[in-house]
This record gives C-alpha cells, sequence and structure tokens, in this order.
C-alpha cells in the first residue's frame, strides 16, 4: 500500500542519514587521529633536537647559578646578569615544549634571548617591542615567538657588519591577536618562503636552537586547527 511504501521510504530515509552521520564521525575520528599522531611527531622531534644539548639540566642549572653568583660576588654584574638570562632559557626550553604558555611568557624569554645576544652583537642589534598589554594573557604553543626571532638574529642580523634592527608587535586586531616580526634584513627568496608555509623545509641550521621556523608552523596549524594561522612577506 502507499502508506507501507511512504514508511519503506521514511525508514531508508533515516538508515540514509544516520550511514552519513557515521560516515563523517568516522572521518572525523581519522582526522583527529592524525592530528594527534601528527603533534606527537613534532613534539618528538623537537624533544630529540633538545636532548641534544640537555646533558643533566640540573647539574647545568646548578652550575650556572653558581657562575652567577660568583661573577656578582666579583663586581660583574653584566655577567651575572647574563648568566641568568642563558639559565631563564635554558629552563623555558626543556620546561615548556610541549604546553601551552601566555604570550607574556613568550616576551618574557624572547628578552631574556636578546639580552643574550646583546651581549654578543651589542650595539648592532636592536630589538623593538610594540605590545598591547590587553593580549598577553593569550595562550600559544610554548617556543612559537624566540625561534622567529632567533630566525632574524641569524639571518637578518649576523651577516651584516652593521648588524639590524629587529620589530615585534603584539596587538588587537578586531577581536584577534596579530603577532609581527619584521626585522630590515634582505629578505627570503620565494621558494625558501613557500617551503616554510607548505612544512616542507628542512632546517640544518647549527647555530639554531634546534627548533626551526617549519616545526613552528606545524605546531601553530595543529594547536589552532587552521591552516591559515601564519603569513611570510619579504
Amino acid at each position: 500500500s502507499n502508506d507501507e511504501i511512504s514508511s519503506l521510504a521514511q525508514t531508508f530515509n533515516r538508515m540514509r542519514i544516520n550511514i552519513n552521520n557515521l560516515f563523517q564521525e568516522i572521518q572525523q575520528k581519522a582526522q583527529l587521529e592524525h592530528e594527534l599522531q601528527q603533534s606527537k611527531l613534532l613534539l618528538q622531534e623537537s624533544q630529540l633536537k633538545n636532548l641534544q644539548s640537555q646533558i643533566n639540566p640540573h647539574f647545568l642549572f646548578n652550575t650556572l647559578n653558581t657562575l652567577s653568583k660568583k661573577a656578582y660576588l666579583e663586581g660583574s654584574e653584566e655577567t651575572s646578569d647574563l648568566l641568568v638570562s642563558v639559565a631563564g632559557l635554558l629552563r623555558y626550553n626543556l620546561k615548556w615544549l610541549d604546553k601551552s604558555v601566555t604570550l607574556q611568557d613568550e616576551v618574557m624569554v624572547i628578552q631574556q634571548y636578546m639580552n643574550i645576544q646583546k651581549a654578543r652583537f651589542t650595539d648592532r642589534l636592536t630589538l623593538h617591542l610594540e605590545i598591547d598589554q590587553s593580549c598577553l594573557e593569550v595562550q600559544i604553543p610554548g617556543l612559537t615567538l624566540q625561534p622567529i626571532i632567533e630566525n632574524a638574529v641569524i639571518y637578518a642580523v649576523e651577516p651584516r657588519e652593521d648588524g639590524g634592527q629587529i620589530w615585534l608587535r603584539i596587538k588587537d586586531d578586531d577581536n584577534m591577536v596579530r603577532i609581527e616580526v619584521e626585522d630590515d634584513g634582505p629578505g627570503i627568496p620565494e621558494n625558501i618562503r613557500l617551503q616554510i608555509l607548505d612544512g616542507e623545509l628542512v632546517e640544518t641550521n647549527s647555530a639554531s636552537t634546534g627548533i626551526g621556523f617549519t616545526n613552528v608552523v606545524k605546531r601553530l596549524r595543529l594547536f589552532y586547527g587552521l591552516e591559515n594561522v601564519m603569513d611570510i612577506q619579504s
């Protein structure tokens, strides 16, 4: 009868909807598992590179603290401050690599990193900070900004006799936090720029901390679940 046919059609329609929903759920779970696996691989990559320099962290920190106190007692406050910055940067690298932090934490570790680099470059290196204080509690993956600043130091400042300048801007942009890192260096080739954004660049510069630009891009995409997390202009 027509009623039976209508009932059967409704039943098949519900089955079709349920099958579609189940298929979408399976796809979503597969995507989440893939992203989780990618996140684990990135974390392992970063941790392995850091392990090369860890040796015995407690021994290292105790040694740095001892040297810092000795320098202070001998009247060398500049050396003491430098050692404090080195210890702080190392501790941050070991503690927050696999966790989210606030932008305030990231700015703090950048200042420690720059204290170390200023001892090396003196007046050849200048960092300009333009920071909206209302943005500093926003969460971000640990060790996101420092590798980008470090990249600017290595490629934009170090090769030039007269050094260079770096700008870090953090601002509220229409309910979004926009972070800009700018330098006055020569820029990067277009193929390198595209490789970084595509996650294909293999970075081997031994002068860096080992957490490369590509790693940062991948971790940001996994953390926020978005592809469009970074743009590079050169």
